[in-house]
């Protein structure tokens, strides 16, 4: 495929990627689109303000319409994430938009397995058919939701109350649930890194750089400009670890140790801010006990690092506070990595508490909230039947039942135990592949009775339902407020920029039609206009005018003043009873990972591609062009023992699966791993672009469950190399 120049790029988006802050390459879409888009000279666009969907950052969007078609998206410059920057996944919406492939109309599989066109009336009236038939005769909990988190969350959870099922999935389970339970259990919230105004920023398998978030791109950006040294303790150099000051290249699945050997040093040479202990932290005197068995020396002989370079970053840490911090982000050491992750990003939070570094400039700030209109769903019916996968009960009793575990969704169904799921209703998520292990979760979608799948674009999932309910782009739809809890206290409007081009309608409409085909129309009376306005009350803006404006940031008071633990004790928990109650150390604590590599294989790590969201955006025309495939990385000195060469076809095999990709040799990864992006290696021939391009990685991962928060311990999988030959 032609590659594009940087020129034409900007020419057809008007915009800058989160690459291009991180200082990273570009490339551009053809001509012909540009030809294609661009409005004529006489022509006068209209600008209509938005929030976009392409992942869940949710940034400020300026839409460039004339005569009823979208030519081009930016930026818009008054709203905090975006700060007139867009990545090029929100460049590439217009893409999504425009897809001839998308979803276009209701459909049902016939028993030749086909698909046909059928009525939205027909559809909503054979699935609440089929819906009630199930409920009788399995009872409500046989139904599951999987979805991924949006701004109309409320319309699934209303519908699985009023059907009377405790199984709502989430995918969090699959990202942030380890670092959500630590911050929930110790701060009570889960802060705001303030990278603009920091003196010394820590990094822990945070790649910033290719985030999802503009702005914290252009903030460490920024902060590394005036002066802040960046240490990037990863196991690979990303672009992240290119632009730090330090890369500290550890072994994987080891970073609560590097963590508890700097507080070792900190706490014994008296580095810490003891009065900001004394007011805010509890349990500090039993982790001064406890740190002390934590030695850099100790610590080098698990991690890699040697006791002298964690010594002097404990020292330089301590020396900056408290404009200084460890990031508690996403993904990285704790997302949901490791089968240790949850201590350690408690560990991270203890030593950021050490260092006083809450609620202060440059440190970990509280997120500010802006205050919504209340409003809320009518009641609905009580839920008798426990989770099916035991989040928030006896066996996993930390866990959120608000997301539970989706990576144990295959096994349940296909045991039938502790009792049988029948159905499973999924919104704009692709279980088919973004659940690990999955040979296992394409047996047990196979397995349902009844398959609902709500989406924009064909997929791996798509292809086995029974049904298919086809969404609005974002850019046909209204949505509830997008809140923005970050440094500024602000809210935004998705609204429709253009007439939907296809009979498709926005998920909370069709939710509320299937609930009053079912009979439970008392609960399904609110409409996402009336929560508009209702949550517009406090911000004196009215819908009319938020259309216009598209953002309203409140008049708060200073974040940095605001700091407030939301814990039993009102402190910052390092010592926790509810996790002593639950049979957890109640300190932070070094675990080993579930699993570890020898001298003949690897860890497989996984992450995200910076031009793609999770499985939904390999097919998008523009992104597809920048990004096509993924590759395996692998360490020179252990690709020469293989006999493996640059660029050579390989096989790499887990206990759960085999895969084929090509290999990408660098010193850029630690030896005893391997690394590829997730997304890729798509099996469905409806996503024509992405069709067999790269491997899936998630045919490698096994479906673990950290015990503690629950998170999926993507990184906890054993892997062996051959050549294809």
């Amino acid at each position: 495929m032609k590659k594009l120049t940087r020129r034409e790029f900007i020419i057809t988006t008007g915009v800058a990627t989160t690459l291009a802050a991180a200082g990273c390459e570009r490339h551009d879409p053809s001509k012909a689109a540009v030809a294609a888009l661009a409005p004529k000279e006489h022509d006068i666009p209209r600008l209509v303000p938005t929030v976009c969907e392409m992942c869940e950052v949710r940034c400020g969007l300026l839409a460039y319409v004339e005569g009823g078609k979208l030519f081009k998206l930016e930026g818009n410059y008054n709203h905090s994430h975006s700060l007139g920057r867009i990545c090029a996944r929100g460049s590439a919406a217009i893409n999504l938009l425009y897809d001839p492939n998308r979803l276009k109309y209701p459909m049902k599989r016939t028993a030749d397995g086909k698909f046909e066109r059928i009525s939205w009336e027909q559809a909503f009236y054979e699935i609440a058919q089929k819906l009630a038939a199930i409920r009788a005769r399995f009872g409500p909990q046989a139904l599951a939701w999987v979805r991924k988190p949006g701004l109309a969350d409320d319309w699934d959870r209303q519908f699985m109350r009023a059907f009377g099922s405790p199984n709502i999935f989430s995918t969090t389970s699959i990202g942030r649930a380890s670092r959500d339970t630590a911050c929930r259990y110790t701060l009570g919230w889960v802060p705001i890194f303030d990278y603009a105004n920091s003196r010394y920023i820590m990094l822990f398998g945070r790649n910033t750089a290719e985030s999802m978030i503009p702005c914290d791109a252009k903030a460490l950006m920024d902060a590394k400009a005036a002066g802040a040294h960046i240490v990037a303790v990863d196991p690979r150099l990303t672009n992240t670890a290119a632009q730090a000051h330090d890369w500290v290249p550890i072994k994987p699945g080891t970073d609560g140790a590097l963590l508890l050997a700097m507080m070792n040093v900190i706490v014994n040479e008296n580095l810490y801010d003891a009065g900001f202990v004394n007011r805010n932290v509890l349990g500090f005197d039993r982790l001064k006990s406890a740190v002390q068995d934590y030695t850099p020396w100790w610590a080098a002989s698990i991690t890699d690092v040697p006791a002298e370079t964690t010594t002097r970053l404990a020292r330089q840490f301590a020396a900056a506070r408290p404009a200084c911090g460890v990031d508690i982000g996403w993904h990285g050491a704790w997302g949901g990595l490791y089968g240790n992750s949850v201590q350690t990003a408690r560990a991270a939070l203890a030593l950021n508490a050490l260092v006083g570094n809450y609620g202060v400039k440059g440190g970990m700030v509280m997120p500010a909230f802006p205050k919504l209109g209340d409003f809320r769903m009518p009641p609905a019916s009580f839920m008798a039947a426990n989770r099916v996968d035991g989040a928030g009960g006896p066996s996993f009793p930390l866990v959120s039942p608000v997301d539970g575990m989706a990576q144990m969704l295959p096994q349940l169904i296909l045991s039938d135990k502790p009792y049988p799921i029948k159905a499973m209703i999924v919104n704009h998520a692709n279980p088919a592949m973004s659940l690990p292990n999955t040979s296992q979760a394409l047996e047990a979608l196979k397995k349902l009775d009844l398959l609902i799948v709500i989406d924009v674009q064909p997929s791996e999932t798509t292809e086995l339902a029974h049904y298919i309910l086809p969404e609005s782009t974002f850019l046909e739809r209204y949505d509830p407020i997008a809140i923005s809890n970050r440094l500024v206290p602000e809210i935004a409007l998705r609204q429709p920029v253009v007439e939907p081009l296809y009979d498709t309608r926005p998920s909370h409409e069709m939710i509320s039609d299937l609930g009053r085909a079912m009979g439970l129309g008392k609960s399904f009376v609110v409409t996402v206009d009336q929560m508009i306005q209702a949550h517009l009350r406090p911000s004196s803006m009215t819908a009319e005018e938020m259309k216009t404006v598209g953002v309203w940031q409140s008049v708060s008071d200073d974040v940095y003043s605001r700091c407030e633990f939301r814990t039993p004790s009102g402190q910052i928990e390092v010592y926790c009873e509810a996790f002593k109650a639950a049979g957890f150390d109640p300190l932070p604590t070094y675990d080993q990972p579930f699993v570890s590599s020898n001298t003949h294989d690897f860890r497989l790590l996984t992450g995200k591609d910076a031009l793609h969201t999770g499985t939904s955006t390999q097919n998008n025309a523009l992104l597809h062009s920048l990004s096509e495939e993924n590759f395996l990385w692998l360490n020179p000195d252990r690709a020469y023992r293989l006999g493996v060469r640059e660029d050579e076809w390989i096989w790499v095999k887990s206990n759960t699966g085999e895969v084929r990709i090509k290999v990408k040799l660098t010193e850029c990864i630690h030896p005893e791993a391997v690394f590829m992006t997730h997304g890729f290696g798509h099996s469905t021939r409806q996503q024509s672009l992405a069709y067999e391009k790269g491997a899936h990685d998630g045919l490698l991962v096994a479906d673990h469950v950290e015990p503690i928060g629950g998170g999926a311990a993507l990184a906890e999988n054993i892997v062996t190399i051959r050549r294809a030959v």
